[in-house]
């Protein structure tokens, strides 16, 4: 594989950034409390949001025919360009779909159908971009070029955030179809700007396989003992994620009775903090390593759970809680799996490494997301009540959520990594920062010694 000049490197270094803007707004657009908000508008119930959170995970096993693809076509860039098209431009059919005289059922239906295309074609664009972004980007920079990438990501979803919920909270007492006719519409439009930005990217051209083996790409990631742990933990934490996670939303609309905008604000703290954080983050990696940064933010991730059993449409400073948490501790988390991901597999066979670790991860978000909207549904007239506070059946899976996660961080803390420095070393890092800022706070707050009050 030839290596890219510093002019190509420049060029897709600037255009993934563009790009990421837009990936930004049709990922927003397309997923969490929106797509919650448009399968209840269809008349969606709590298994069919169970499937919703399942149907991005069942698509994982197209990773393979991603890898796949990019070894016998060897051109990322009309891969990622041919894969966009159905996982993006698909969305048109859905600013249409509320508006057709259909049963709810039906609607339903054609909803699941077309999300199922679009996930397939997204995991696949996934592994290719993923795959092709790593060569792109020299490896000594990843940690700080990801880490600002991902600060403009979060400019942007806190604007696109804010303006869709403005939509949607004026007009849902009118018609609501109209408000997603204008989010979707938003959605499309995004999405098809992404695939015209690839075109601005440098190509890659991989060299040929002629022993090429799917069989044998598919086994090598689980021939090799390290990245076989990290596959099984991702597995393990998925699940403990999706037991809770695709009904977070739901929760919120249909039980907490908190509108869009209210979201809104959760979401710009959190990608506020996620701004502030992702480029410290970055340099936490470069320093200490991503397995290091990893197990610190999932031991805090997993405590999420808990502030959603205390929340109430009275009481939603855990939700507060939960945006700050989420704003620090994902945004770290997230940053060292990608870094993870590219820099524990080799890179001859990087994107079959990146397909099994997603197909993995992805059965155990599935298995645990369709559980949980079974057991929702099955216990749907779930209460109980007990020191003034009433908890129902989505508390089942909150509390589930919070002990699995406990236990994936432990399963985290067990994996060895040898090029890392110790973890403590890191710890105490983050410490001596955090010091610094109240001992800074302190200075500009507190007089300075000896300094005599005017009065």
């Amino acid at each position: 594989m030839a290596s890219l000049d510093i002019d190509s490197i420049r060029r897709g270094m600037k255009y993934s950034i563009i790009e990421g803007s837009f990936a930004t707004i049709f990922i927003a657009l397309s997923s969490g409390a929106f797509l919650t908000g448009y399968a209840m508008m269809l008349g969606a119930g709590e298994f069919v949001i169970g499937l919703i959170g399942a149907i991005p995970f069942i698509a994982q096993g197209m990773q393979i025919l991603g890898s796949y693809l990019l070894r016998k076509y060897k051109s990322p860039q009309k891969l990622a360009i041919a894969s966009s098209v159905f996982n993006r431009w698909i969305w048109f059919f859905l600013i249409l779909l509320p508006f057709l005289n259909l049963e709810s059922e039906t609607k339903i239906l054609i909803f699941l159908v077309l999300l199922f295309v679009s996930s397939s074609a997204g995991t696949i664009l996934a592994n290719v971009w993923t795959t092709w972004i790593g060569e792109i980007i020299p490896q000594k920079i990843w940690g700080k070029y990801f880490g600002r990438r991902t600060a403009y990501n979060n400019i942007v979803n806190i604007g696109i955030f804010f303006l869709s919920a403005f939509v949607l909270d004026n007009l849902k007492k009118s018609d609501i179809r109209i408000g997603y006719l204008i989010v979707t519409s938003l959605c499309f439009a995004s999405g098809a700007v992404t695939t015209l930005l690839f075109k601005y990217h440098p190509d890659v051209k991989f060299s040929s396989t002629d022993n090429y083996s799917l069989k044998d790409e598919i086994l090598k990631p689980l021939r090799d003992s390290n990245f076989r742990k990290f596959i099984f933990f991702f597995a393990q934490w998925n699940f403990a994620i999706g037991l809770s996670a695709p009904f977070m939303a739901f929760h919120m609309l249909k039980n907490l009775k908190i509108d869009f905008s209210t979201i809104a604000i959760f979401n710009m703290l959190t990608m506020s903090l996620n701004i502030f954080f992702s480029q410290w983050w970055g340099k936490l990696i470069d320093k200490f390593g991503a397995k290091n940064v990893l197990m610190f933010n999932a031991s805090n991730i997993a405590y999420i759970p808990v502030l959603w059993l205390l929340a109430t449409p009275n009481f939603t400073l855990p939700l507060y809680l939960d945006a700050v948490i989420t704003g620090i501790a994902w945004s770290g988390f997230n940053l060292a799996g990608f870094n993870l991901q590219l820099s524990k597999s080799p890179r001859e066979s990087r994107s079959s490494y990146i397909a099994l670790l997603s197909i993995f991860s992805g059965s155990g978000y599935l298995l645990a997301s369709t559980l949980g909207g079974y057991i929702a549904t099955i216990l749907s007239d779930f209460k109980f009540k007990i020191f003034g506070m009433t908890f129902i059946n989505l508390h089942i899976l909150f509390f589930l959520s919070f002990i699995f996660r406990i236990y994936s961080t432990i399963i985290l803390a067990k994996i060895p990594e040898a090029q890392g420095k110790p973890f403590f070393a890191m710890v105490d890092s983050i410490s001596t920062s955090i010091l610094r800022v109240f001992i800074t706070l302190g200075s500009i707050i507190l007089p300075a010694k000896g300094e005599k009050d005017e009065f």
